[in-house]
């Protein structure tokens, strides 16, 4: 009983993935994640970033922190390289902890998804 309330704990929290809007299967154009991690070499180390903002976009595809409480930019580039280095082409998450925490409900996470009104293109924001 114990061994079924943690594996469905464990599915319950979807943890590093490649998940995403139906728009990242096709509908960007030559947005990668290897895109993100070639941007994120840019982002100030100090600088802090938030629940929402968008940290960095391609053309429709941002990075952006949810059920946070915020994160330095050194954090930030980690992640980002750890989500590429995970299989994730273009979306995908990643909790903030990870890898220490795989647990998205725990501390929440960086998301690189499809927004339809990014707030910069092919740029840090």
């Amino acid at each position: 009983m114990i061994t079924t309330a943690l594996l469905a704990a464990g599915q319950a929290a979807a943890g590093i993935n490649c998940k995403g809007s139906s728009q990242c299967a096709g509908g960007t154009q030559g947005e990668y994640t290897s895109s993100f991690v070639n941007l994120a070499r840019g982002l100030d180390p100090n600088r802090w970033y938030y629940n929402g903002q968008h940290i960095m976009c391609t053309q429709h595809l941002c990075a952006f922190l949810q059920n946070t409480g915020g994160m330095p930019g050194s954090s930030i580039k980690t992640l980002i390289s750890d989500l590429e280095a995970h299989g994730c082409n273009k979306c995908g998450s990643i909790p903030v902890f990870w890898p220490q925490d795989n647990d998205e409900k725990s501390h929440g996470i960086l998301t690189i998804n499809y927004v339809s009104s990014p707030k910069c293109s092919w740029a840090i924001c």
